[in-house]
């Protein structure tokens, strides 16, 4: 299956960004060196796509892509250099407003990009158990025992320990839209 199908064939729980960065990471060009437009097209590719789903995209990162993608087209010496050059094109085209997304809004509407995502502990569920906190290396969940604890996102590292940790499934994990939940510690009313 070429580059294009696969972008053309996505599901609603595909991020385009991260299954286009996939694509770029294991495409032959990467290893081949024969053409520069080739090999420096899809480096300079994989790193654009790498920062959008790391919420480090910039306003003109698709533009970038389209005039890289049209020297790939034009200028490498195998049918590689242009398919995958076509697929980035034809993910443009297609799915722009998601790549603007990742950019301006800084969301992932598949909530695959893990970066864009939040955790959140539900108020309604949690016990105060404090085995959340326990696993946590970045000391990012506030709390005592028997008050709902509190994730402070920006200490968290996503590396999703609490959610394994917590019997009560009160940890959840959250994209665009974020669960009601509260600021700082509050008793359990459980």
């Amino acid at each position: 299956m070429s580059s294009t199908e696969k972008i053309k064939g996505l599901k609603e729980d595909q991020c385009v960004v991260d299954v286009l960065l996939k694509e770029v990471q294991s495409h032959p060009c990467k290893d081949c060196g024969k053409c520069v437009f080739g090999y420096e097209g899809i480096t300079q590719l994989e790193m654009i796509l790498k920062d959008i789903t790391e919420k480090k995209g910039r306003s003109g990162d698709k533009a970038l892509m389209e005039d890289l993608c049209e020297m790939m087209k034009t200028q490498s010496l195998c049918e590689d250099g242009e398919d995958i050059a076509d697929a980035v094109k034809e993910a443009l085209t297609t799915y722009g407003e998601i790549f603007d997304e990742h950019i301006s809004k800084k969301g992932c509407r598949a909530g695959v990009c893990k970066k864009f995502m939040t955790y959140h502990i539900l108020a309604s569920k949690c016990v105060g158990c404090g085995e959340c906190m326990d696993v946590c290396e970045d000391d990012a969940i506030l709390g005592k025992n028997k008050f709902v604890h509190v994730i402070v996102m920006d200490e968290c590292s996503l590396c999703g320990k609490c959610m394994e940790a917590c019997d009560e499934d009160a940890i959840v994990m959250a994209g665009a839209q974020k669960p009601k939940c509260p600021t700082k510690p509050i008793p359990c009313k459980r």
